[in-house]
């Protein structure tokens, strides 16, 4: 790969973690006031408690998808630091640069994500 096209990707990469870093610390800081009870709705009725935990419920949800997204990232920043950024993991071939466009991240090649999604099932 290019070093031009190594450094956008390096760019991109930061960029977005950033971006998930400080969207994690606002949903952490949302959490932790729901926890203490604040933000949560003052009536005791039943429905508005409901929504309070399922408004719950899915921001955590969020969390840990936004987690497991920072991870990708910074396992991809790893591998440009390594030198094996845009090799595929299973057939060691080169990554399109298309399918890096689309995901950074990616740890495989078209082929080989295909074959792993079918033995997925």
């Amino acid at each position: 790969m290019r070093q031009r096209d190594l450094s956008k990707f390096r760019t991109r990469l930061v960029e977005e973690r950033d971006r998930i870093m400080k969207s994690l610390r606002r949903h952490e800081t949302t959490i932790q006031s729901a926890e203490e009870g604040e933000g949560r709705a003052h009536s005791n009725h039943i429905a508005d408690q409901g929504t309070d935990e399922f408004n719950q419920e899915q921001l955590i949800k969020l969390t840990q998808s936004e987690g497991r997204y920072l991870y990708r990232i910074e396992d991809a920043l790893k591998r440009i630091e390594d030198s094996t950024y845009g090799l595929c993991e299973l057939c060691n071939e080169q990554i399109g640069l298309e399918r890096l466009e689309a995901l950074p991240y990616t740890r495989m090649c078209i082929a080989c994500a295909e074959t792993e999604d079918k033995k997925r099932g």
